[in-house]
């Protein structure tokens, strides 16, 4: 969806480089030394995966846009898990996960470090940083919120 019709990739941009490769359900992909794959597809309205990148130290698992549905969390179990947490609290007709579906995957797949991240208004509202400090002491997980900018030293973890 990024690069077809009404693409959110630019032309100008998709005619300067080599190649285009796109993503698919249950596959396995690799650049140069970085691996990853795309587990399952996501439901968001438009085609969405996350992704598991590997490396020989670590596994980092990310959880793009979707709606929560079940097992979600069994695709993701990396020692740092990056969740796009859009809602504060659900509602039906919007394809993102919210604060009690984060709850769920970061206390069942215990990482190593969660960050919570692509905050819409109701949760920019409820003081994500906050969130974060709830989640951490619900789950027993490092849990923080993305800030621009923000890097993370893998060696910590």
């Amino acid at each position: 969806d990024a690069i077809d019709d009404d693409p959110v990739v630019l032309n100008h941009f998709i005619k300067k480089v080599d190649k285009i490769i796109k993503l698919e359900e249950n596959k396995e992909y690799k650049i140069g030394n970085i691996s990853f794959n795309t587990p399952v597809k996501h439901i968001h309205g438009v085609e969405t995966y996350g992704m598991n990148f590997l490396s020989k130290n670590h596994t980092i698992s990310i959880i793009s846009d979707t709606k929560y549905f079940e097992n979600l969390e069994e695709f993701y179990k990396g020692d740092i898990l990056i969740i796009n947490l859009v809602m504060h609290e659900a509602k039906d007709h919007i394809l993102h996960l919210d604060v009690k579906d984060a709850e769920k995957i970061i206390a069942t797949n215990k990482p190593k470090l969660c960050v919570i991240t692509h905050f819409g208004m109701t949760m920019i509202k409820a003081k994500p940083w906050k969130i974060a400090e709830k989640l951490s002491e619900k789950t027993g997980v490092k849990v923080i919120a993305a800030s621009d900018g923000m890097q993370i030293n893998l060696d910590e973890y």
